[in-house]
Formats: structure tokens, C-alpha cells, sequence
């Protein structure tokens, strides 16, 4: 939910609690000054009422707004007041009114008097007030709505510009710079704080990759001396069986390194999108090329091989990288089958989906992406196959996911 949505919920919310809770108060605030002073009014006429008696002896009958009549056995009584129905004769319903009476001697009579008048009916006061608090919650709400989002957006602007700034950061560009410019000093000084936070960001980046790049080439030149030094002594005539097997040892060890350093700079590069060149790639010709490379792994395993390829499934990528995805993915395939096993390849233009059958996995299939994970620890393989998989996916925004159905297990990439 954006801010702006947010800030008028709450106003909502907050508005409409406050004009139901003033509008119940405003009706028995209404409702009891309304009574009060109809008691009064009704007061005053029954003094009039009584000094009129009194002086003229005449009674008036102006029922059902006035009844006075001459009662016998009844004690004095003061004043009360209720609200009664009554029937005037010309409403055929009753109607309500407020009544104030009482018994009182006058010229050594006992009189029984009542004033009464009208009431609002309850029904129409809440009515009325639940119209005009209504109105005037809708004025208020469109009146907040429209001032606030006309407020917010223009508070609001330099966060934006910042937020659109910030969207074409890229670690690998060093002149990036947010414009710190603002009229409200806490813009200003994210700003700040994002400035130097993205340059530490780029400074950081540009050291690792320094690092990464100059500790690979570092590496791989010792090793390469190794490896010389390595294939010179296995090829001395006079080398015993034992020695020739633990210079052997060493030689594959050294490969097993090299290829590890490769393999972990490989991910970096594709982690910190170092291969920004793309173009149009035609992965079913891919595929169907890169299926060859294995084939006498095919064939030492007796493995059947079936592939459903759509003709002309382009991507939009790096070569290299699709390239990397595709013989992973197939190898993978390969190496974890079984004897006679066989081997799914189904591409169209939405996903491609690699199927192989193997032994059950004797780990979570979350798993299966980690790096230096491996279903087998006494493989020699580094563990880092589907972890450079995933990375290809991530930097593509693809999207990868396991299966496991039928003594199959399947590895989808949809693009």
C-alpha cells in the first residue's frame, strides 16, 4: 500500500470515528437542552394557567395541549414532567408529548393540571442529525483527500526524485551521485546519508572485484607451475609405482583447485553482472549442440535420451552465460544417473525442463542450489553446478524450481 493511500485511511478512519462519537453526543446534547426548555415553557404556562383560575374562576380547555380538571382526595402534588402518547383525534396515530403536571389547591379546590406540547419524535431528530453529520463528514473527508494529496505529492517530490535516482544506481558506475537539493532539512539529509552510503557501496565494489580478479590470476599462475613441475616428475623413467601415484595425487588436486578458483570467480562475475552484453540466442540450436559434448557419458551409461525441442526459442541473455546454464544443467542430468538410466529434455518458449532418473535425494531439495552442497560427498565435483544455475537465473529474473515425481528428478527454468 503506498503512503499517500495509507495516510488517508487513517484520516478516514480517524474522521469517521470522531463524526459518529460527535453525533451521538450531539444527540443527547440536542435532546436535552430541547427538553429543558420545553419544561420551562410548560412551567410558566401552568403558572399562567393557575393565576388565570384564580383570578377569573374559569377553567380553559384547550385539550390535549392543556387539561385541567377538578379532583377530590388527592394530595398536593409538585410538579413532574414526562413524555406521554397521546391521541389528539385529528392524527389517527398517536403523538408524542412532553407533559408537565401537577395537583395544586386554588380558591380551596384541588386541581389537577397538565401542560404539554410536542416532542420531535426521535426518529426524526436522529434522522436530521444523521443527515447533517453525514454531509458534513463527506465535505470534510473529500476536503482532506483532495488538500492532503495535493500536500503529500508536492512534500513528497524530493523523496521521489530521490527514489527514481536510486533506481538507476548501478555499482559499477563511479560518477553516480544523488542531488542532496531540498526545502525540508530531513530529505536533505537522507539524501546525504544515501550518498555516501551508495559510494561506500560502489568503493566496496570496485576493491572485491580488484580482489577477486587479481587473487584468481594470483592463483592460477602458481598452479599452473605446479601443474608443469607435476606432468615433468611423472614423466622421470626411473620413478617407483608409489611415487608415481603420489605426484598423481597432487597433479589432480592441483586440477581440482584450478578448477574450483574458476568455477568461484565464475560466480562472482555473475553475481556482480559483469556480463552486460546480450543478444538474441537460439537455445534450441544450443541445446541440441550441446547435447553432443556428453554423448560418450551417454553411452558409457547406456543412458536413453528423449528431447522435445520447439524450433527457433530465442532468449535475450549472454552467450556465454546461457551457455554455461545449458551444459550444467545437462551434465548434472548425466553424472547423477543411473546405469540404463533416462534422460527428459523439453524446451518451448516459455521453459526449458531437464528430467533425469537417479536415487532418491538424502537431503532437502531446498538444498539442492547451496553452494558447496553436494547429494554425494565422495564426488569430486566442487559442489557449485546448480548454485551458478541459479545465479544465471537470478541475474535473467528467471525463475528455477525442483521436482521430484515418478523416480524423476526435474529441474524447470521458466523464462
Amino acid at each position: 500500500m503506498k503512503l499517500l493511500q495509507k495516510t488517508n485511511k487513517a484520516y478516514f478512519l480517524i474522521s469517521a470515528t470522531a463524526f459518529i462519537i460527535a453525533g451521538v453526543t450531539f444527540y443527547f446534547v440536542i435532546s436535552f437542552f430541547f427538553r429543558d426548555q420545553l419544561n420551562e415553557k410548560l412551567h410558566h404556562d401552568i403558572k399562567n394557567i393557575t393565576r388565570s383560575i384564580k383570578r377569573n374562576g374559569i377553567i380553559p380547555n384547550f385539550y390535549p395541549f392543556f387539561e385541567i380538571k377538578e379532583v377530590t382526595g388527592v394530595p398536593e402534588q409538585h410538579t413532574k414532567a414526562i413524555d406521554t402518547l397521546i391521541s389528539d383525534g385529528f392524527e389517527k396515530r398517536k403523538t408524542l408529548y412532553r407533559q408537565v403536571s401537577l395537583v395544586t389547591n386554588i380558591n380551596g379546590k384541588e386541581y389537577f393540571i397538565a401542560a404539554r406540547d410536542t416532542l420531535l419524535e426521535e426518529e426524526d431528530l436522529l434522522g436530521v442529525i444523521a443527515i447533517v453529520t453525514g454531509s458534513l463528514f463527506v465535505l470534510l473527508l473529500l476536503s482532506l483527500y483532495f488538500i492532503n494529496r495535493k500536500l503529500s505529492l508536492k512534500i513528497w517530490q524530493p523523496f521521489y526524485k530521490t527514489l527514481n535516482e536510486l533506481k538507476e544506481f548501478s555499482y559499477d558506475k563511479p560518477g553516480f551521485q544523488l542531488s542532496s537539493e531540498s526545502d525540508l532539512f530531513e530529505f536533505t539529509e537522507l539524501n546525504k546519508t544515501l550518498d555516501k552510503l551508495t559510494q561506500k557501496v560502489i568503493s566496496d565494489y570496485q576493491t572485491l572485484k580488484r580482489f577477486t580478479e587479481d587473487a584468481s590470476h594470483e592463483i592460477q599462475t602458481p598452479l599452473a607451475v605446479i601443474q608443469s613441475k607435476l606432468e615433468t616428475l611423472m614423466q622421470y623413467p626411473d620413478l617407483k609405482k608409489d611415487q608415481a601415484e603420489i605426484i598423481k595425487s597432487a597433479y589432480v588436486y592441483t586440477l581440482r583447485i584450478s578448477k574450483l578458483t574458476q568455477t568461484l570467480l565464475l560466480l562472482t562475475k555473475i553475481a556482480n553482472d559483469q556480463f552486460p552484453e546480450k543478444r538474441e540466442i537460439n537455445l534450441s540450436e544450443m541445446l541440441n549442440e550441446k547435447i553432443n559434448i556428453f554423448e560418450g557419458q551417454i553411452s558409457d551409461k547406456s543412458i536413453k535420451v528423449s528431447k522435445e525441442i520447439g524450433p527457433d526459442c530465442f532468449l535475450e541473455t549472454n552467450f556465454f552465460l546461457a551457455e554455461s546454464l545449458v551444459i550444467n544443467l545437462i551434465g548434472n542430468a548425466v553424472k547423477h544417473n543411473i546405469k540404463t538410466g533416462t534422460i527428459n529434455i523439453n524446451l518451448d518458449k516459455n521453459h526449458l525442463e531437464i528430467s533425469n532418473t537417479g536415487e532418491n535425494l538424502p537431503v532437502p531439495s531446498s538444498k539442492l542450489f547451496d553452494r558447496f552442497y553436494k547429494t554425494n560427498k565422495s564426488s569430486d565435483s566442487p559442489g557449485l553446478g546448480l548454485a551458478i544455475v541459479k545465479e544465471i537465473c537470478k541475474l535473467n529474473k528467471w525463475e528455477i524450481r525442483y521436482e521430484y515425481l515418478d523416480n524423476l528428478h526435474t529441474v524447470i527454468v521458466d523464462f
